[in-house]
């Protein structure tokens, strides 16, 4: 199905409404013109995917996605999502930011992205009626229609500080926070190969309270998490795609092939090949995978 390419909108603040589209949208915010603003989606339903420069991120409502502007991003959004997409200009968030004390970490807070931060229904409901509200100001020609504007992207831009973590008060992250982050990150960069200080490094926290957080949370250590996560995404490829096995060891950023045969049979108690001749044994009369190994 194609995809419903949608157009950055030159208005200090924009919003659509997302709910009801029928095939696959994608927003490309590599464009010179994108990167000029900073885009909100707040998803109450569906799913999908953020693209960045060094990998992607999957997504499930109810969250909120934040890219500020500058950053280059490609969106992608099944059929049938629900939710609201929020385009604000650079000038508008500097007009909205309120001079207290909140000004400086708020204003840090819009400067870094959330990639999918999960929130639950009620809260983004909440949300979604500040965001539909200011699409309605927008369309209305009244009196005062751009301070409103500006004053419900003000509440938006607050609930989103708050879901991201950050506080005036406690600067450190609470564990359900630094989990929610570092799921994230691992999310975008399992494939690269990061180690997990370089995990805690990029979240400004010790390797040590990294992995007592991680390990409360889920019972799992870090190390043991990013694993699930390539393993998820080797499954994934042998399952669906027509690579040979070491090109999906070069995929997942594995140095050769031979170390991926190794991370897979420890965990699968197989070798890649033979899992995959395994699905291949589940499909009779599909030939569409005679060229897998």
């Amino acid at each position: 199905m194609a995809l419903q390419n949608r157009e950055i909108g030159a208005a200090e603040v924009e919003v659509v409404d997302l709910s009801g589209a029928l095939g696959r949208s994608e927003w490309d915010l590599a464009t010179p013109r994108s990167r000029r603003f900073a885009h909100g989606f707040l998803l109450t339903g569906g799913r999908g995917e953020v693209h960045l420069e060094d990998g992607y991120s999957r997504v499930e409502a109810p969250c909120v996605l934040w890219l500020p502007n500058g950053l280059s991003a490609r969106i992608q959004l099944d059929a049938g999502i629900r939710g609201s997409m929020m385009t604000v200009s650079d000038t508008a968030l500097g007009r909205v930011i309120p001079a207290s004390s909140i000004a400086a970490p708020l204003r840090e807070a819009i400067d870094r992205p959330l990639l999918g931060v999960p929130l639950d229904l009620a809260a983004a409901r909440t949300i979604l009626g500040d965001i539909d509200a200011i699409r309605h100001e927008a369309a209305d020609d009244l009196p005062g229609r751009r301070e409103a504007v500006l004053s419900r992207l003000c509440l938006v831009l607050i609930a989103f500080w708050r879901i991201g973590g950050t506080s005036t008060a406690k600067p450190q992250s609470s564990p359900r926070v630094l989990v929610q982050n570092f799921l994230q990150l691992v999310e975008l960069n399992a494939r690269q190969q990061w180690r997990i200080d370089d995990y805690a490094r990029a979240m400004g926290i010790s390797t040590d309270r990294l992995t007592s957080a991680i390990r409360r949370a889920t019972g799992l250590t870090p190390l043991e998490l990013v694993h699930r996560r390539l393993l998820e995404d080797a499954e994934a490829l042998l399952e669906r795609s027509v690579l040979q096995v070491r090109e999906i060891a070069d995929a997942l950023g594995f140095r050769d092939a031979g170390y991926f045969n190794r991370f897979f049979s420890r965990r699968m108690g197989m070798s890649p090949g033979r899992y995959r001749q395994q699905l291949l044994n589940r499909r009779p009369g599909d030939n569409s995978y005679a060229a897998w190994p």
